[in-house]
C-alpha cells in the first residue's frame, strides 16, 4: 500500500517557515514586557520573573504622545475610509459585474490601472489637490485621500466575487418587481459578506499602518494617528528599546484583535473565492 507523503512534505515546509515569520512577532512582544538591561543582555531571552508592565505605563501616556488620542484618530479615519470605501465601491461592482457594456469595460480597465500607481508619485499633485480644496492638515482630506486611493482594489475585490454569483437570483428578483437598488441591497449584498471581510482586512491593516500619507496630509497638527504620533513620541535617534517595543505592540494590538475577530470570514471568503474561480 503506498502512502502519499505530499502533505507530510507540505508541513515539514510550512513549519519552519511559519515559526520564521514569528520571530519579529515574539521579539516585539517579549521585549515590550522586559527592562532595557534584559533587552540589551539577551533580545530573545525570556526572563519570566523580570516581566513588567512599566514600559506601558509610562510610554502610553506622555507630554508629546497619547496612545488613547492617537487611537481615537486612527480608528476614526480608519473606520469612516472602510466604510465608504465598502458602500460605494460594492454598488459601484455591481454595475461593472452585471451590465455588460463596452465603454463601462474600459472604465473598469482604466479604474484598475490604479493599482499600478505608487502612492508617493501622486503626493505632490494630492497636496496641491487638498491644499486648493482647503483640505490639507484635516482628517478629512486623509479620508478623501484614502477612498480616492484604495478604489480599485476594492473594486477588484467586489466585481471578482460578484461574478461567481449566479444571474438568476436577479432575474427571479425582478420577476418579483424588486428594483436593482433592492436586488443588490437585500439579495446580492449578504452574500458578498466573504468578500466584504477579506477588503476590510486588508484596507483596514493598510490604512491602520500608514505612515507617510498622514505625516504629509496631517502634518504638524495636533491630530496624529498612531504610526505618526509613535514617531513623534520615540523620534529618530532614541535609544529606550523598551519603550519602542512597548509602542510597537500597542499599535498592532487592534489590527491583531481585529483580524482574530474576523479570520473565518476572511478565510472563507479566500477559500471561496478560489474554488469559484
Amino acid at each position: 500500500m503506498r502512502r502519499n507523503f505530499a502533505p507530510y512534505a507540505r508541513h515539514l515546509f510550512l513549519m519552519p517557515l511559519s515559526l520564521l515569520l514569528l520571530v519579529p512577532f515574539y521579539i516585539a512582544v517579549v521585549n515590550a514586557f522586559k527592562t532595557r538591561a534584559d533587552i540589551l543582555d539577551n533580545p530573545f531571552s525570556l526572563p519570566v520573573l523580570n516581566l513588567t508592565l512599566d514600559n506601558f505605563i509610562r510610554s502610553a501616556v506622555t507630554p508629546s504622545f497619547n496612545i488613547f488620542k492617537a487611537y481615537g484618530t486612527s480608528i476614526l479615519i480608519t473606520s469612516v475610509s472602510v466604510v465608504l470605501l465598502v458602500v460605494l465601491c460594492s454598488m459601484m461592482s455591481f454595475v461593472f459585474a452585471r451590465v455588460s457594456n463596452r465603454f463601462l469595460s474600459v472604465c473598469y480597465l482604466l479604474l484598475l490601472s490604479g493599482l499600478m500607481i505608487p502612492p508617493q508619485v501622486i503626493l505632490i499633485p494630492l497636496v496641491k489637490v487638498l491644499a486648493k480644496l482647503g483640505l490639507m492638515f484635516t482628517p478629512q482630506g486623509l479620508i478623501l485621500y484614502n477612498i480616492g486611493f484604495y478604489v480599485p482594489f476594492t473594486v477588484f475585490i467586489f466585481v471578482g466575487f460578484i461574478r461567481t454569483l449566479s444571474r438568476e437570483l436577479d432575474e427571479s428578483a425582478k420577476i418579483d418587481g424588486a428594483s436593482q437598488l433592492t436586488i443588490f441591497w437585500k439579495i446580492l449584498f449578504p452574500l458578498l459578506r466573504p468578500a466584504t471581510a477579506s477588503a476590510v482586512i486588508f484596507l483596514c491593516l493598510w490604512i491602520w499602518n500608514d505612515f507617510i500619507n498622514p505625516v504629509i496630509i496631517l502634518g504638524s497638527t495636533k491630530s496624529y494617528t498612531v504610526t505618526t504620533g509613535i514617531y513623534q513620541a520615540v523620534g529618530q535617534y532614541s535609544t529606550n528599546w523598551e519603550d519602542v517595543f512597548a509602542l510597537v505592540v500597542l499599535a498592532s494590538a487592534p489590527i491583531f484583535l481585529l483580524y482574530l475577530f474576523m479570520q473565518r470570514q476572511f478565510i472563507a471568503g479566500l477559500t471561496e473565492g478560489s474554488l469559484k474561480g
